[in-house]
């Protein structure tokens, strides 16, 4: 043969040993030629190690431990357990409900203007890095409010340090990851990560004991050296992405995502070509088709995160990106009062049944420890079924229990029973958080999924920065919050409406000349 060989040609079962042999995937019946002997793209070698000695298992899945114990500080010490220092902060200071509400509105503007320069870092730096400085920060945070003597310095700490700490790593951090880490299990892995905000949700009854018996100055101390002692080893677990450590997302191997990429141009192709007399594509034709698939899998640089989804730039230019924002700034604008002023509502409500302000705020730690911890029922619950049905109507659905509990309020009687139906209902609205993130991965993908994450906060931000504010207002001028309830079941509504309109994204003119290469490659 003149020196020159002849590639050779296996047929068989997908060999994991061996560089660059041929196989015949048993979902795309196709002959691919032997490649010169290359690393494979899951060989041990080749990855990073981690910082901890780990149990053989796909390591995404640390991931969703490692976020969904730092999501859990984060929640039970700051977005729930923060509502049980309100009161005790506005005794100490002598403060009324609209003062303290300005520290999360201007918090919540801090974390919208550091939004997009987090959501960058953080594609930059990788969800690591931000999850360390964001566990420091935070717990530094804490540590100095327990030396508050006035307002000043309350905001000046509130917004500089835990309002920073708290919106810059956590779950910001630990949901870009996971979008990088998973495709086919993203819904799943994202809502385990969510169960943290249950789990969480038993700080909030300990911080309320803690606060009754050492003075809250002890308890926001202790939280702040726990939330540094452990959100920061943590972190290290934290990897940038799959490809990082040589693994591919969901722990698939080349192989299956061969076969998978190629049923999907082979089903694209049938579809168009049915009208045409040749019909079907031999299994030989489509063999250079996923030999190149293949190719570039091996091939791909160890940081690279594949360059067949939306950049940021491009999913800013859909109606469906900035009527995901919108649906989502709107679900934020009522939580964002209920959470940071739902100890002081639920002392309200059971105050007009005719409890005392100390028992109220007891028996108000735990009722809010039960929101975050009926959590864990709902968020793997409302994920298993986003992965299965349309995201957006589930999150409607959540919405609506959202206005409903509202709606339980508005009895004057201060039972225990119709808080504890207000605290489930609420609880459901919440599950729709990791609803969002995953619908956020599906329509535009992983290339700049914190980055879009990170712009979407500075508008969503904007919104809801105001309702603990005007909440609070409300309570100094008519000492109720009655007339604050209505406001708030209508922005339920909107958000239920907005998430239902949300269409589909067309696919960027880059994205369609793609595919019809690849398509009339194959074809050829």
């Amino acid at each position: 043969m003149g020196g020159r060989q002849t590639p050779e040609f296996r047929t068989g079962r997908p060999r994991r040993e061996g560089a660059g042999k041929a196989v015949l995937s048993p979902n795309c019946p196709c002959l691919l030629p032997v490649q010169p002997s290359r690393q494979p793209l899951d060989n041990p070698s080749s990855r990073q190690r981690s910082f901890w000695p780990l149990p053989r298992l796909f390591y995404g899945w640390w991931i969703v431990l490692a976020s969904l114990i730092t999501d859990g500080i984060k929640q039970g010490s700051f977005n729930r357990g923060f509502t049980v220092y309100v009161i005790p902060i506005q005794n100490d200071l002598g403060l009324g409900a609209a003062a303290i509400g300005w520290a999360d509105t201007l918090g919540r503007l801090m974390g919208g203007i550091q939004g997009p320069i987090m959501g960058y870092l953080t594609d930059r730096l990788g969800p690591g890095f931000m999850l360390a400085f964001g566990g420091i920060t935070s717990g530094l945070g804490f540590i100095l409010l327990s030396y508050t003597g006035n307002y000043f310095f309350f905001l000046l700490v509130f917004v500089g340090f835990l309002s920073v700490g708290f919106r810059s790593g956590y779950n910001n951090a630990s949901i870009a990851a996971i979008n990088n880490w998973f495709r086919r299990r993203r819904g799943l892995a994202m809502s385990l990560v969510s169960v943290g905000h249950g789990l969480g949700g038993a700080i909030a009854p300990v911080a309320g004991w803690m606060v009754l018996t050492f003075g809250w100055q002890v308890a926001v101390r202790i939280s702040g050296v726990g939330i540094i002692l452990v959100v920061v080893p943590l972190s290290f677990l934290v990897k940038r992405s799959p490809e990082s450590m040589g693994l591919q997302p969901d722990g698939d191997t080349p192989e299956t995502v061969v076969a998978r990429e190629a049923n999907r141009d082979s089903n694209r192709d049938s579809t168009r070509d049915a009208g045409r007399e040749s019909g079907q594509l031999s299994g030989r034709a489509s063999a250079p088709a996923n030999h190149r698939i293949l190719g570039r899998l091996r091939g791909r640089s160890q940081w690279a995160i594949p360059d067949n989804d939306f950049t940021a730039r491009e999913a800013m230019r859909t109606p469906a990106y900035w009527m995901l924002v919108l649906a989502s700034g709107l679900r934020n604008t009522a939580h964002s009062g209920l959470s940071f002023l739902l100890a002081p509502l639920m002392v309200w409500f059971l105050q007009q049944g005719g409890r005392e302000q100390t028992e109220s705020l007891q028996i108000a730690a735990f009722f809010v420890g039960l929101v975050a911890m009926s959590t864990i029922f709902f968020n793997p619950l409302i994920g298993w079924l986003g992965d299965r049905f349309p995201r957006k109507r589930l999150s409607a659905l959540c919405m609506a229990s959202g206005a409903l509990s509202l709606c339980v309020l508005f009895s004057t009687s201060g039972s225990l029973w119709q808080l504890a139906a207000f605290s489930i209902l609420l609880a459901l609205s919440e599950s729709a958080n990791s609803l969002t993130w995953a619908q956020m991965g599906e329509l535009f993908g992983r290339r700049s999924f914190a980055t879009l994450r990170g712009w979407q906060h500075l508008p969503d931000q904007l919104i809801s920065m105001w309702t603990a504010v005007w909440m609070g207002m409300i309570y100094d001028a008519t000492g109720s919050y009655y007339l604050a309830l209505f406001p708030l079941i209508g922005i339920f509504v909107l958000s239920a409406l907005t998430f239902l309109a949300i269409p589909r994204p067309r696919l960027p003119d880059r994205l369609l000349a793609r595919q019809e290469s690849q398509s009339s490659t194959t074809a050829g």
